[in-house]
């Protein structure tokens, strides 16, 4: 019943999201990739990726894939990511003071770029429909390491200016401040399953192929249970330039999930990607 419901979600996001008071971002993402066949079941890849966004990102990875028979591929790779994380402020109130005039400044977060370094192990099972139809489930088991690293926070801290009659006149920041703080920010790993269902035109002769595809992220961290954590829809098109050339262009949609049961406003956040790819062939 559970897998039914993600399932409905996952479907339903785009739609969902609307009825909802949610944060939209935009970006455009940037992929280039080169393979070798090095036998007619094994293929090695490089990879590298720019997500042009608020919280930019950039990757450079390597692959392997093996497809011991038509219609089953296993595949394990490895990349080095680098997160841009934009400068965060946040408002400060003192506890102490119930009034309607209890602001007391605010804290400020250094922008800052994050290494991460991740892995992930996958199983890709396909059949063609119809002779034109190929739909492919990829089930990706994936790790990810933060790496630690110093952030720097910022105190702005203020006392109020009144006049002699005690009217409020403005701000005046207090002896000492700014004051800078090191956040000693430890490693952090996670655990993610991440199931894709695909759906793609490919018909003999036909070089252009568009395609739709479905992914749910599912955190392993959690207890012992798995819990949504993204939904992922993509629609695309793919143009076989040459037997060696190929470009993709898609639409990304990725709706954050809160862990709550049963409501519309699990979707808390929403991520539009313009998505273009080029792959080279050995």
């Amino acid at each position: 019943m559970k897998k039914v419901k993600i399932l409905c979600l996952a479907l339903a996001a785009p739609f969902l999201a609307h009825a909802t008071d949610v944060e939209d971002r935009f970006g455009t993402w940037t992929e280039i990739g080169i393979s070798k066949e090095v036998t007619k079941t094994f293929d090695v890849g490089l990879n590298t990726e720019l997500r042009a966004q608020e919280d930019a990102r950039w990757s450079l990875g390597a692959s392997l894939d093996y497809k011991p028979i038509k219609y089953l591929k296993l595949g394990a790779s490895y990349s080095f990511m680098y997160r841009y994380k934009p400068e965060n402020r946040r408002e400060h109130y003192r506890d102490d003071i119930m009034d309607d005039d209890h602001w007391d400044g605010y804290n400020v977060r250094d922008s800052y770029w994050s290494p991460r370094h991740r892995a992930s192990l996958d199983v890709t099972g396909t059949v063609k429909l119809w002779k034109w139809l190929r739909v492919s489930l990829r089930e990706r088991y994936q790790f990810t390491r933060n790496s630690p690293m110093d952030v720097n926070d910022t105190k702005y801290r203020y006392n109020k200016i009144l006049n002699s009659d005690g009217e409020f006149q403005g701000y005046e920041l207090k002896n000492g401040y700014p004051e800078v703080e090191v956040d000693e920010r430890e490693d952090k790993n996670s655990n993610v399953l991440r199931s894709r269902l695909k759906l793609e035109v490919d018909k003999k002769g036909v070089d252009l192929s568009p395609f739709v595809s479905c992914e749910v992220h599912n955190n392993l961290n959690i207890g012992n249970k798995m819990v949504l954590e993204k939904v992922r829809n993509s629609a695309g098109l793919e143009y076989k330039v040459s037997k060696k050339h190929k470009i993709t262009l898609a639409y990304i949609l990725t709706c954050d999930i809160h862990d709550d049961e049963g409501a519309l406003e699990r979707i808390h956040g929403r991520t539009h990607a313009f998505n273009i790819g080029y792959d080279f062939k050995f």
